[in-house]
């Protein structure tokens, strides 16, 4: 059945932080919540977790109302940004403190102890103390920490954050794949929208607290469903219809046309998304104007694999093009993209 949380919320001095927040988490799942800091992701895994109390609503696990169960009665586990090894034990003394503390030294428990040590890749490590270790085995082993316990639900709260950029990715696809074996239900926050679509089944996109879109990763980066994710996930263009609504332009998605000087469903869909890498710039006007905006380069910066090109439209956009194309600024280019690659937004 999952996790359930149903118009839970959450008011500190009176001011509510969370608002009524429903929310579904299927046995099993790799669910992130992601957003900037205040959203209300972080709230939202304390909440779950029982280290905060709800102002309002509840949660469920598996059909059975645990809003006032405490945290160590709650079958989880939390993986925080702090490691908070024991400085003075092993590996293998770190991991097996969970089973030690719930009384199980039995044959299992150590069988349990050295296979949970096998699967992050520390079988080898297993004598070292913490110092002793790099910022990702440190990290592993509060991972299996965590494990070794056979929690329902893990809860990581920016474990990654401390991490360099190269590690950091190395362990975003471990995570992943640890996860996938162990079949357990991973409930991950963080503000990085990378880390986010390389790892979760489902993202759930927050914003001063509230809930903006749920949806696998491809439903978020290609299909957002208001301005905010559409400037959150990916690097994408939000253009004003009304910007441009003396050129001829077509929009996919949500009932958008602007064309010929006339806005279609005024008032329902005002403005539309496009990504960075969906926009090409040229510098002869295309014999075929639709979709096609005039503009000036404002800036350019050389970024190796893409550059970077800042363009007046009337509005700015960004617009990635191969790195052998060079507009110098103050120059004139045509911004084309193609109407299946945009998305209307109503908010």
């Amino acid at each position: 059945m999952g996790l359930e949380l149903r118009d839970v919320s959450k008011r500190y001095a009176g001011i509510e932080v969370l608002h009524p927040t429903s929310l579904d988490v299927a046995n099993g799942e790799f669910l992130t919540l992601l957003g900037p800091s205040g959203s209300g992701k972080t709230t939202v895994l304390r909440l779950i977790g029982g280290f905060s109390q709800v102002s309002g609503g509840s949660i469920l696990f598996d059909g059975a109302d645990i809003t006032a169960l405490a945290a160590n009665r709650r079958p989880f586990n939390t993986v925080f940004q702090d490691y908070a090894l024991f400085p003075h034990m092993t590996v293998i003394e770190n991991v097996g403190y969970g089973p030690l503390v719930q009384r199980r030294t039995d044959a299992a428990a150590r069988r349990l102890i050295d296979e949970t040590i096998e699967i992050v890749g520390l079988a080898e490590l297993r004598g070292r103390y913490p110092e002793q270790l790099s910022g990702g085995q440190k990290q592993r082993v509060a991972l299996a920490r965590t494990i070794v316990c056979e929690p329902k639900v893990i809860l990581l709260d920016e474990p990654l954050a401390a991490l360099d950029a190269s590690l950091r990715r190395q362990m975003q696809v471990f995570l992943k794949q640890i996860q996938r074996r162990i079949r357990t239900t991973f409930i991950f926050v963080t503000h990085d929208q990378d880390e986010a679509i390389t790892m979760a089944d489902r993202i759930v996109v927050m914003n001063a607290g509230r809930i903006e879109q749920i949806g696998t990763p491809e439903d978020v980066y290609d299909r957002p469903n208001s301005k905010f994710v559409a400037r959150f996930i990916g690097a994408s263009n939000v253009l004003d219809a009304r910007s441009v609504a003396d050129r001829q332009v077509e929009v996919a998605g949500r009932r958008i046309a602007i064309g010929q000087g006339e806005v279609a469903a005024p008032g329902e869909a005002m403005s539309f998304c496009v990504k960075t890498h969906d926009l090409e710039l040229t510098t002869q006007a295309p014999a075929d104007a639709a979709n096609t905006l005039p503009g000036v380069v404002r800036g350019q910066a050389y970024l190796g694999s893409h550059r970077d090109y800042l363009v007046d439209v009337g509005q700015e956009l960004l617009v990635a093009m191969p790195p052998e194309f060079n507009a110098p600024v103050g120059s004139t280019v045509h911004v084309r993209f193609a109407a299946d690659r945009c998305r209307g937004l109503i908010h």
